[in-house]
């Protein structure tokens, strides 16, 4: 079979654009990338690349569909991001006639009918992308239809049509170890602040569970509720290929929630420090705040754990009920005390507007932080994701009837 060229773009539209120049390199879309050499080899051309909404970006995406002439784009985006999302289907089909463009990643994955809804898209693809982008393409070089793929929405003369949701993939270590040769992961970030807002870090991430069994109300739910993690062997491969290879030794860990499982958790600190790596880790996200302890910081020290941002949310009882996370703070308040008393860079994020959420309770969680040992902290306007409980919760209330997430 001819080449399969396929370009994949991460869609970056964040709030913090406008004062603070934060950009990844898109380690999903790696892992997707990864999967499809891994089963077809040199029969694909892959091109990765990370998009940033900004003035002239979107020409300059025009520029690179006309030079790569991709057969397959697909697109990985946040609800934050659902405007140039479109934006660049439209481009992509219309102006360059590429025959097939999907997207992936939080937003269709929740909200799937807004991706059919326009004719641009092809497909949505719902989950965990490794395995249904292989169907896909597979597909795609044998001209059959994507209407039977588990894991793909596509339209119907009832608007959304959906064969089959796939499972969640069971054994993480099966999946390959993402192929860094597919992007320039060190250029991406090179001058940019990084998710644990430090500038121009050399660093890499890691990903190493999927799932939480937790309910936030607000979360996007890509991943399902099983926990799932990769070995502490195998985290420790990748760790140590990146040290060895391209001499990376600053790590953000990037997951759901690394500490659900404590004993993975204080293995992998453990091996890190018996390998006698001199590491410098952050945890942008990732850590359950009421189950950390005093063993669990003096480990994470050792490891050369600098940076945990504890996401708190609210300070209020009743809000933590509402929205289903149920810290309990006053053990969140002791895990920040310990964390800083060690020497831990801590940051707290705080979600103020809730629905039904009083101004009384909105002091409560800003006197929560005033009261806390935090480093830092940040306060964000609560956002109803459609797709989520909480956007359903604010409909039921009347509290919106349509979505626009413009920043201005």
């Amino acid at each position: 079979m001819k080449t399969v060229r396929i370009l994949l773009i991460d869609v970056n539209r964040v709030s913090l654009n406008t004062s603070v120049d934060m950009l990844e390199y898109p380690l999903g879309l790696m892992y997707v990338g990864t999967s499809l050499k891994d089963v077809f080899g040199d029969q694909v051309d892959i091109r990765i690349e990370s998009y940033e909404d900004k003035p002239g970006s979107l020409a300059q995406v025009g520029e690179l569909i006309e030079d790569f002439r991709p057969d397959i784009v697909g697109l990985r985006s946040l609800t934050m991001g659902r405007k140039p999302l479109h934006q660049i289907a439209d481009m992509a089909k219309k102006d360059y006639g590429v025959p097939l463009v999907l997207a992936g990643g939080p937003h269709a994955s929740d909200n799937p009918g807004d991706i059919i809804a326009n004719p641009s898209f092809d497909c949505a693809v719902i989950g965990e992308g490794e395995q249904t982008a292989v169907d896909i393409v597979a597909a795609y070089v044998s001209n059959m239809s994507l209407d039977n793929i588990p894991g793909v929405a596509v339209g119907s003369s009832n608007g959304c049509h959906i064969a089959c949701r796939r499972q969640p993939i069971a054994a993480l270590d099966t999946l390959p170890m993402p192929n860094y040769g597919l992007v320039d992961f060190l250029g991406i970030n090179g001058g940019r602040v990084d998710f644990s807002f430090r500038f121009n870090a050399r660093h890499a991430n890691l990903f190493t569970s999927r799932g939480c069994p937790y309910r936030c109300i607000y979360c996007h739910q890509i991943f399902g509720k099983r926990f799932r993690a990769h070995s502490p062997d195998r985290i420790m491969a990748e760790i140590r290929m990146l040290y060895d290879d391209y001499g990376i030794s600053s790590f953000q860990i990037i997951d759901d929630i690394f500490n659900i499982d404590r004993r993975r958790a204080l293995e992998v600190f453990d091996r890190i420090v018996r390998a006698g790596y001199r590491l410098e880790i952050s945890f942008p996200n990732g850590i359950r705040g009421d189950v950390v302890d005093d063993e669990m910081v003096d480990a994470m020290w050792q490891a050369g754990v600098r940076y945990i941002a504890y996401a708190i949310e609210s300070g209020s009882p009743r809000i933590q009920k509402l929205i289903h996370k149920n810290l309990r703070l006053d053990r969140i308040s002791r895990a920040i005390s310990l964390s800083t008393a060690r020497g831990i860079l801590t940051r707290g994020f705080f979600m103020i507007g809730f629905p039904t959420e009083t101004e009384e309770e909105a002091m409560m969680t800003i006197d929560y932080a005033k009261d806390s040992d935090l480093t830092m902290a940040m306060f964000f306007t609560v956002l109803y994701f459609p797709g989520t409980p909480l956007f359903r919760l604010a409909q039921s209330l009347g509290k919106i009837c349509d979505y626009d997430f413009a920043l201005e």
